[in-house]
């Protein structure tokens, strides 16, 4: 029998409730940048459920013989905690008891995994840490799911953990960076700095939320005109307003807290990821009212590849690239 060829580099999968990604990267050597040589979005098509889907994508793209990695859905807990003062061996058992309070099911139905924030030696306060639980049963669902069409399944991530290894390549991530990832139904904000993720938020309102109330201002007060042709007029309606404040208020409380709590110089600047469809507007009004440099996203300029990756392509496949990008092997 022919042994199946080992295909290299990292494969990331983003399970959708609308589809699937994938994003296949050949780590960084010798100073170039990590190399795409893989990524695509699959939409669910009717009749087709995402266990046909994806069994046909492992045939396809050979995922039964790549490292695959695959990005967690939302079902799970991220806890900042103070760090138990114990050794090693004892420190998840001390926190399991320490969060059985903190979420919102039995302990012993959780997994957990544990993850240190560095360079909080010389701040004189109590270490922290990051936990993240979730439920045995939504864990082994997952890899049901994959391991059951074929792939080979080596390490689940978390999102926070994949916009952490993004913020890596970006020039600001040296000296700290706030990223912000705004998917249709929320947001996601993370601090890094030098590789390393110091905070993360989650925000309510999503890129649907802004782009639904894009529409209704260009029908409703402008009878149909676009929403470029209303900034060109002197700004944003209220309602559009309303949510980019929202989204500016946490991301201001984010950086203060973060620059406070752990003692931290301002970051280098915030960067918006794409969202499927360009939101006008946005990057300014979120520019003029912070006090740190802004601007957007653009993977091609950190990473190489064949083609170029459209901003909706981007946003489609964002926490897949993230988790391709991963150096460890550990699963959660």
């Amino acid at each position: 029998m022919k042994r199946r060829r080992k295909i290299s580099g990292e494969t990331g999968i983003s399970v959708m409730p609308d589809g699937i990604a994938l994003a296949r990267v050949k780590q960084a050597h010798e100073g170039h940048p990590p190399r795409v040589e893989l990524c695509e979005f699959f939409p669910l098509e009717t009749g087709r459920g995402r266990e046909e889907l994806l069994a046909e994508l492992v045939d396809g793209y050979g995922l039964s013989s790549s490292h695959c990695l695959s990005v967690m859905p939302g079902s799970f807990n991220l806890l900042l905690v103070e760090a138990p003062q114990v050794d090693a061996a004892e420190l998840k058992a001390a926190v399991r008891w320490q969060i059985k309070d903190l979420i919102d099911f039995h302990i012993d139905d959780a997994v957990i995994d544990v993850f240190d924030i560095a360079g909080q030696e010389s701040r004189g306060r109590q270490k922290m840490m990051y936990v993240v639980a979730a439920r045995v049963s939504t864990v082994q669902e997952h890899i049901d799911l994959l391991e059951g069409a074929g792939a080979a399944l080596s390490v689940i991530d978390i999102p926070e953990l994949a916009l952490r290894n993004i913020a890596a390549l970006l020039p600001e991530g040296p000296s700290g960076v706030a990223l912000l990832h705004l998917s249709r139904h929320g947001g996601l904000l993370t601090l890094s700095r030098d590789g390393e993720l110091y905070l993360s938020r989650n925000l309510e309102v999503g890129s649907e939320a802004l782009l639904s109330q894009m529409q209704a201002d260009a029908g409703v007060e402008h009878g149909g005109m676009a929403l470029e042709a209303q900034e060109e007029e002197g700004g944003l309606s209220p309602g559009m307003t309303r949510l980019l404040d929202s989204i500016v208020l946490e991301v201001q409380r984010s950086l203060d807290y973060y620059e406070s709590h752990f003692s931290l110089p301002p970051v280098g600047g915030l960067v918006l990821t794409p969202t499927e469809e360009p939101i006008p507007g946005m990057l300014g009004y979120i520019a003029g009212n912070l006090s740190v440099p802004v601007r957007t996203l653009d993977l091609n300029a950190v990473l190489d590849g064949e083609s170029t990756l459209s901003d909706a392509l981007q946003a489609r496949t964002l926490l897949a690239i993230g988790a391709a990008l991963r150096h460890e092997e550990k699963v959660l």
